[in-house]
């Protein structure tokens, strides 16, 4: 009877191991999810907030206009993410598909298409594969994880310029409304 007690006793403790091992995955996934919509909701309200007109505006000559932010912001998404899944993008032709883009309606529907790819792929990612080391465009051999990484942080790098740029013109950005 104890020998019973003791294998019963060892099964559910390998159980419970086996679930709080899987845990940590899930709740990762669902951090990174949660960080990449938070980051591109940001970068989509400023770029809803600055007026057509203005998309032209720079603060110096020396820096991209508020046009510009937007359209290098979802170039390096692209390809920080397809990095993160091993592939590689011709940068050449996705900046010249993205300097076609002139008005503030088409550079936010690429932004939010952009923004909705990214989902996908840390869905695919994160939590799964992430640890993995791939190649990356701008940083050669590093892992997926820290493309993912890269990805967000660069969103909010530049959701902190386009603030700036807003307060420039007068205009308060959504997350302080």
């Amino acid at each position: 009877m104890k020998y019973r007690n003791l294998l019963l006793l060892i099964f559910l403790w390998v159980c419970a191991v086996s679930v709080a091992a899987q845990t940590p995955a899930k709740t990762a996934a669902k951090d990174w999810a949660e960080q990449w919509k938070m980051a591109t909701e940001q970068l989509l309200g400023v770029a809803e907030t600055m007026p057509a007109e203005k998309y032209d505006y720079k603060p110096v000559k020396e820096v991209g206009s508020f046009g510009e932010q937007l359209k290098h912001a979802t170039l390096a998404m692209k390809v920080l993410l397809a990095n993160a899944e091993g592939k590689t993008v011709n940068t050449t032709e996705a900046f010249a598909a993205l300097e076609k883009l002139q008005t503030k309606e088409a550079i936010i529907a690429e932004l939010r298409k952009t923004a909705v790819a990214g989902a996908a792929v840390i869905g695919r990612v994160a939590g799964k594969t992430d640890g993995q080391a791939v190649e990356s465009q701008f940083f050669g051999k590093t892992t997926r994880r820290f493309l993912l990484i890269q990805a967000i942080a660069h969103n909010n790098n530049h959701y902190g310029q386009l603030v700036y740029f807003l307060r420039l013109n007068g205009l308060t950005p959504p997350g302080s409304r």
